[in-house]
């Protein structure tokens, strides 16, 4: 009787907290609008998302509902909708994204699943009144709800539970540091979720010790960059500019990553690409100029004028297949706030290279295990380390072949 009047107790806890949840959230909203009005990029961006997209339309079938923080997380959502696709045609997709960095990319240049009858919009904000306006847009027609990684908003799944919509969540990834963990708010919404799969037995472990029940069914989006190294053509030129040269490919370079690489001499026999985070002008401009400060060593991908041993790319979108020409991987961000997508130049067999900054990611820590990935953990001794590097062994790693098939394995637990 005692167990029983705690639990009770505690969850009346629990359903206050969501009540100032909301109440707080409700507040946000207008705090964030007036930053908005008052320049602040990113809140006037997330408005006019919420403001231009359009609600999902009532389907002739209910969707299959795929929900993503932002472009990042669909590279994990996108091979488990072409799987899911594949084993269920005639259901309609509903994709929604929170940040308008996913957003808008798949508004301006739709990806290739996509199909008359599917659509992509914004997810509300996570009030009652606009998740209960956005459910009633296509009258909660719904199969499921499967969010990738962790974007688990508690008014929404709350609101589906309520309609008997099941809600689950792929490839999630937690740590002994999570708030998934450590929050009781969010282990109890979290408990209410339908279904949750994990990267990773450790991710599983992780849960377990916290009373939450979920299965591994492995990262996909080991599937996609699979499926992207084997798919992608090298831009016009470049197989030819490289020849029999070695060639160093470093992606969504930053600063401490470019002015290190400026240090070495490249040569017609060792050749650099440079993929800079920053492709604006004036970043560009200072990237070209920091290479050429000595002699004329670098030039613009776009100039078409591919003769100089160091290629500077500005423009987006050809990283994944610049990838297939090179011998070594540089990643940017490991001497900042964390590195980029490592996963990509390591699918193509080659060796990889980044910053200290890894501990966010569990696919760093296994390729690094592997011999993969090496982790260089201070700036200024990152150019002797590369050089030393030029002339490695390509890697062979098992964890990547271990991951295949993980996009089916999560699309075949879905309704």
């Amino acid at each position: 009787m005692g167990s029983a009047h705690l639990r009770e107790s505690t969850s009346g806890i629990l359903v206050l907290i969501h009540a100032i949840y909301i109440l707080v959230y409700s507040i946000a909203i207008p705090v964030m609008r007036v930053f908005a009005l008052l320049g602040n990029k990113k809140f006037k961006a997330l408005f006019e998302i919420h403001n231009s997209s359009s609600p999902p339309p009532l389907p002739k079938s209910k969707y299959a509902w795929f929900h993503c923080a932002s472009l990042g997380e669909y590279e994990q959502a996108a091979p488990v909708i072409e799987a899911y696709i594949a084993a269920h045609s005639s259901t309609p997709i509903l994709l929604t994204l929170f940040s308008p960095s996913g957003y808008i990319p798949l508004r301006d240049t739709p990806p290739s699943w996509i199909r008359p009858e599917d659509h992509i919009t914004a997810l509300p904000f996570d009030t009652p009144r606009r998740v209960a306006k956005f459910l009633s847009s296509f009258n909660s027609q719904a199969k499921f709800f499967a969010a990738s990684k962790y974007d688990i908003w508690p008014t929404l799944i709350r609101s589906l539970n309520k309609k008997s919509i099941p809600t689950n969540v792929f490839a999630a990834h937690i740590t002994e540091d999570s708030q998934v963990v450590r929050s009781s708010y969010l282990k109890w919404i979290w408990a209410q979720l339908s279904g949750i799969y994990t990267q990773g037995q450790d991710s599983t472990d992780t849960l377990s010790i916290a009373g939450l029940s979920s299965t591994p069914l492995g990262d996909p989006r080991v599937d996609r960059v699979l499926n992207l190294a084997s798919s992608s053509t090298s831009p016009a030129g470049l197989t030819e500019w490289k020849a029999d040269s070695h060639l160093t490919v470093a992606g969504s370079t930053w600063r401490q990553e470019e002015v290190s690489l400026a240090t070495l001499p490249w040569s017609s026999t060792n050749k650099l690409i440079v993929a800079p985070h920053d492709i604006s002008p004036p970043n560009i401009h200072r990237v070209l100029n920091l290479f050429n400060a000595t002699s004329p060593t670098a030039s613009l991908l776009s100039e078409g004028n591919i003769s100089t041993p160091v290629i500077i790319v500005d423009s987006m979108g050809q990283l994944t297949s610049i990838y297939t020409l090179a011998d070594l991987a540089i990643v940017g961000g490991g001497f900042g706030n964390g590195i980029h997508n490592i996963l990509e130049p390591a699918a193509n067999g080659i060796n990889v290279m980044t910053g200290p900054n890894v501990d966010r990611f569990r696919e760093a820590s296994i390729l690094s295990t592997e011999g993969v990935l090496t982790i260089v953990p201070e700036a200024n001794r990152f150019a002797t380390v590369v050089w030393d590097s030029i002339s490695k062994p390509k890697p062979q790693s098992t964890w990547l072949d271990s991951q295949k098939g993980s996009a089916i394995k999560i699309a075949s637990t879905l309704p």
